[in-house]
């Protein structure tokens, strides 16, 4: 009888104590979303106080699309919600929506299909990505006005094919010149640097400046340069500033006319 009421005091108090705290919750609406479209963020279980809510990759490091994020402040009872812009994260999805505290104390995740989120890339493949993209053709595009036959600088665009052949990302930088003779140094500004996605094929366009004056043929170099090794692509164009040339023969020809025509009138006299 004794054993019975102490069994039926153990359950009581179980009951009264209640379940286990489960910890701070995270609920999203739905399983799935498209980017640009917004989902509802539920929280229970928090402390109270301020909160950040990202989409984050789930992989190691987490990446997570820190321009989307959100910030709240929730009440002392630690419950409520807010609604989520969806952006693929760094790295790519899998995804998962994660909450953390300010001060990084807690967090919490729930899972997030984001369709057409690119798959993760492995930190390791990317490492081993540092080869430039192939130059498959290079030619170059005169786009002289009238004034460059006359020598004002005359203009060119080289224009690259190029194609990262690796199979992850490439950070590309660039370094071109242009003058006389095998070894250029003219400054020709070049692109920004880029980022060249693992087989992707791309368009590049450079614009060049020849000096003024520029007569005869000048060489065009360029260095594609990523951090394991640098590719080199070069180009020549010849300019001729046949209106130049034109004014100094008409120059010289009504000098040649001139003169005689000097000589003649100083060798006359008024016969009176």
């Amino acid at each position: 009888m004794r054993l019975s009421i102490s069994a039926l005091a153990l359950v009581a108090a179980l009951a009264l104590a209640g379940a286990p705290d489960p910890g701070p919750q995270v609920g999203v609406d739905r399983a799935e979303a498209k980017p640009g479209e917004q989902v509802l963020v539920r929280l229970t279980g928090w402390p109270g106080g301020t909160v950040r809510i990202e989409l984050c990759g789930a992989g190691t490091p987490t990446r997570c699309a820190v321009d989307s994020s959100a910030q709240i402040h929730l009440p002392a009872g630690g419950a409520g919600g807010t609604p989520l812009t969806v952006v693929a994260p760094p790295g790519g999805c899998p995804c998962q929506v994660r909450v953390t505290t300010l001060d990084n104390s807690l967090s919490a995740t729930a899972p997030l299909v984001v369709t057409g989120a690119p798959a993760p890339v492995d930190d390791t493949v990317r490492q081993a990505a540092t080869r430039p993209p192939t130059v498959l053709a290079a030619h170059l595009e005169r786009a002289d006005g009238w004034t460059a036959h006359f020598g004002a600088p005359a203009r060119r665009t080289l224009v690259l094919r190029l194609r990262n052949e690796q199979p992850a990302p490439v950070n590309v930088a660039w370094s071109f010149s242009v003058g006389r003779g095998p070894d250029p140094t003219g400054f020709v500004t070049p692109p920004e640097p880029d980022e060249f996605a693992a087989g992707e094929e791309r368009e590049v366009r450079v614009p060049v400046t020849l000096p003024a004056f520029a007569v005869g043929t000048y060489q065009i170099h360029g260095d594609i340069v990523t951090a394991g090794a640098t590719s080199r692509v070069t180009a020549s164009t010849d300019h001729q500033p046949w209106g130049l040339a034109g004014m100094l023969g008409f120059v010289l020809t009504a000098l040649a006319v001139v003169r005689p025509l000097k000589g003649a009138s100083a060798g006359w006299r008024n016969p009176r």
